[in-house]
């Protein structure tokens, strides 16, 4: 069930829900109603279309969503943002507090996915203490991994052995950086869009970290170790077997300060016509 409600108070029978639908499943017969509901995909775009907030669906009614009228960012803002995130590779030992990690997470879920799949699965390591006996057992049996049995390719075995030659001689943390806070996305091998799908709720997922103050880190090391080098992991960590791993992500409060954006001068664009 999904619920379709239209309160007939306020609907002015515009048509705009119905005009907006995918599928094409909402009809107006005198007022808005779905006519095949196991054709919907839950896209909610017939409650934010919806001039007047006469449509609820799923549970959700216009009351609980925030209006977006004066509220989207001004284009220089969104501009300066995009600019001036940066990977973060020192941080604060002290914690994000879990309230603003929740809002975090909660927002990024919103970002899109393939034919509104919603199937990326977030396994988060939230606690310190958790992730500083994680980070122990990773750098320990990295540098046995690397001794018994490196990588078949120089370069990337060169790379770990590196890393872990760092952080047992210097205690330079390359792999974690002190972050108190890691995420892995991961997605079922069966969902239409799951590499695409991974990253985007990444990069929404640092988008509102920056706003946040928080700072993140794409972490393809951290990545590569457990999807490859300790593949265990993934079953310790509850990452299903039948699901392909994207990528880690490092987060938390930030030790450095970046000052301006910098620039990369104009993008690189191929611009065709067609005849």
């Amino acid at each position: 069930m999904v619920n379709f409600s239209v309160n007939e108070e306020l609907c002015v029978l515009c048509g705009l829900c119905a005009q907006d639908c995918f599928y094409g499943i909402i009809e107006l017969d005198e007022y808005p109603g779905i006519i095949d509901e196991d054709r919907c995909f839950k896209c909610q775009h017939c409650l934010a279309v919806c001039p007047t907030g006469a449509i609820s669906i799923l549970g959700n009614s216009p009351e609980d969503s925030t209006p977006l009228k004066g509220k989207f960012p001004a284009e220089d803002s969104m501009a300066t943002l995009i600019k001036g995130r940066r990977s973060v590779r020192k941080y604060k030992p002290d914690p994000v507090e879990p309230e603003r990690i929740q809002k975090l997470l909660d927002t990024a879920w919103h970002a899109p996915t393939g034919v509104n799949s919603r199937s990326v699965h977030i396994t988060l390591m939230d606690d310190p203490e958790s992730v500083q006996k994680f980070k122990d057992e990773v750098y320990e049996r990295l540098e046995e991994a690397m001794a018994e049995n490196p990588p078949e390719i120089p370069s990337v075995a060169n790379l770990f052995k590196m890393i872990c030659k760092r952080m047992k001689e210097e205690g330079h943390d390359i792999l974690f950086c002190g972050a108190p806070h890691f995420l892995l996305v991961s997605a079922p091998e069966s969902a239409p869009s799951r590499t695409a799908d991974m990253t985007i709720f990444l990069s929404y997922f640092e988008l509102m970290a920056q706003t946040m103050k928080i700072g993140t880190l794409w972490n393809g090391l951290l990545r590569r170790v457990i999807e490859s080098i300790l593949p265990d992991l993934q079953d310790r960590l509850g990452i299903p077997a039948d699901h392909e791993l994207g990528y880690a992500m490092l987060f938390g409060n930030p030790a450095v300060k970046y000052q301006r954006t910098i620039e990369r001068g104009s993008a690189l664009v191929r611009r065709v016509e067609w005849k």
